[in-house]
Parts: structure tokens; C-alpha cells; sequence
């Protein structure tokens, strides 16, 4: 009988880990990290040798343009995508199997996710300081496998299995932003520590899926943590980023890389929760306003 559980129950208390079959059918798959880092080496490049052209051309105020028309600063706004992998097989209560491998393969799936940032203290000659709240969205899909395969038949069906999760977390976040509004140097450098849930769902062409009467759905808490850098694009063009800012109240404009690592291990407080955190890195774009 075909059957589209991905999850077994771990020794007696486990709720949910997947195993559905070893064929791979991916959404948004893609490929190493390695290539973003060498964009965005090129990107500085190009920024570096930018803002020094753009020097020679404009004869600018000794105080830099952007000092004479910056709106205050109070929230910063982030969107991005991100190449992602739980960890789900590297729970110890597992004991050495990979049922998300085998559902699903080992490579990434794109994560989007939001942040908006309030910057409630500032610190002179540093940058910022305040709470900070983000959302995502990762999808991972495969082939059901056969709940009992007769001897040479197929492994896997043509159902398909699901597992969708959505990290939600809560963080500080210090922005040292000092770097461009003091000094105009256009890279601005932060850091973000808090805590976490992820939200987690597994599902058949039926819906949830079900084993031995437990549901397929649950959250798993954690912590985050994040190191990152933004590069303005205010320095491209001075006057359109202060006509932006006089318009639409938008400061600065900037694209951003950042290094995170999103703990879902219960805390200690959870028993046997399924592992959906990882590390990873997000590419996008910023707003400050």
C-alpha cells in the first residue's frame, strides 16, 4: 500500500522525522554557496572603483552630500533569499540514519525571509542598537516511498510528500553604521543574537500527514544568530538617493550578505524535537528609513 509518511516515530517519543524514498524531486534547488562569495567580492570591486570615479566627477561638500539631506533614521527593513538545509539528520536520537536525506537528497532549497529592525538607542561614534523581528519560508518535496515494498518492486510512489517550515525569531541587533554617516565609508557591519522558533509542517496530496494517530506539524524552538555586512548604494548617485530620501523617506538603499546560525534544538526544554534549524547565508537587499 502506498503511503506518504515522511516521518517515524524516534524510539518511543519521537513525533516526527521523515523517510520517504532516496528519489530527489527539489523545489527552487540550488547549487554551493561558493559562487555568491565570489559575487560578492566582485561587487565590492566594482563599488570601490565606482565611488572613486564618482569622486572625480562630483566636486561634493567636504561634509559629504548625504549629511545635508538625511531624514532620521528608525527602522531598518531587510528582504532575502537564502540557500538552505536543516539539519534534521544530525539529531543523536536518529542513531546514525538519514530519513531527510532519503526523502529529499542533501541539496539546498532557497529560503526567502523578512526582517524589520527598530533602532531605538543610538550610540555615538558606533551605530545602533535595538529588537529586531524576522520571518521565512523554506518548502522541501519529494517522492512518497511505499509503506511496504514487495521484494524487487519500487521503493517510491508517484505521491507526493512535503515538509514546509517557517522560522520565526526575535533578536538585538547592533548596527555599526558609524562607518558611513560619520566617515562616509559605504559598508556598514552588524550583529544579531536572539531566540527562535521554527514552525513545521508535513504533508501529503491529502494534507497533513498522519502516523500512528500523530499529526505531521509541530514547532521546535532555538536561538539565532547572525554576522553580516550591508554596502550602501546611496554613493552611486548621491541626488536620486536624496530625492528618494525626500520622497519616499528611504535614508539609505543597500545590498547586504550575512552569515547565520539558526539553532532548533528545543533548549532544553522541548523532548525529542525535529531538528529544522542549520546554518546559512542570505543575499539581499535593505531599507532604512
Amino acid at each position: 500500500m502506498k503511503h506518504s509518511r515522511w516521518v517515524e516515530r524516534l524510539g518511543a517519543r519521537k513525533r516526527w522525522v521523515g523517510r520517504v524514498g532516496a528519489r530527489k524531486r527539489w523545489v527552487g534547488r540550488v547549487g554551493a554557496g561558493n559562487r555568491w562569495g565570489a559575487s560578492a567580492v566582485v561587487l565590492a570591486v566594482v563599488a570601490f572603483a565606482a565611488v572613486s570615479a564618482r569622486a572625480q566627477d562630483l566636486e561634493l561638500p567636504s561634509e559629504g552630500v548625504h549629511h545635508r539631506y538625511e531624514s532620521p533614521e528608525h527602522f531598518n527593513i531587510q528582504l532575502g533569499l537564502s540557500p538552505f538545509l536543516p539539519n534534521v539528520d544530525s539529531d543523536p536520537a536518529l542513531h546514525g540514519k538519514t530519513p531527510f536525506a532519503d526523502a529529499f537528497g542533501n541539496g539546498h532549497t532557497l529560503m526567502i525571509n523578512a526582517e524589520i529592525d527598530w533602532e531605538a538607542l543610538r550610540i555615538p561614534h558606533l551605530g545602533t542598537l535595538g529588537p529586531g523581528l524576522g520571518i521565512g519560508y523554506a518548502n522541501f518535496s519529494g517522492n512518497a516511498a511505499v509503506s511496504n515494498p514487495t521484494p524487487g518492486g519500487p521503493t517510491t510512489s508517484s505521491e507526493q510528500t512535503s515538509l514546509e517550515i517557517y522560522p520565526f525569531y526575535a533578536v538585538a541587533v547592533l548596527r555599526a553604521d558609524a562607518f558611513w554617516h560619520e566617515y562616509g565609508v559605504p559598508f556598514v557591519p552588524y550583529a544579531k543574537i536572539g531566540v527562535a522558533t521554527s514552525l513545521w509542517r508535513a504533508s501529503n496530496t491529502l494534507g497533513t500527514s498522519h502516523y500512528n494517530g500523530i499529526a505531521g506539524e509541530g514547532y521546535t524552538l532555538g536561538t539565532q544568530m547572525s554576522l553580516g555586512v550591508a554596502f550602501v548604494l546611496n554613493v552611486f548617485d548621491p541626488y536620486a538617493a536624496r530625492e528618494f530620501d525626500e520622497s519616499m523617506g528611504v535614508n539609505t538603499t543597500a545590498v547586504f550578505v550575512e552569515w547565520s546560525d539558526a539553532s532548533r534544538d528545543g533548549l532544553l526544554v522541548q523532548s525529542d524535537p525535529l531538528h529544522v534549524g542549520g546554518t546559512y547565508w542570505t543575499f539581499g537587499m535593505a531599507f532604512t528609513f
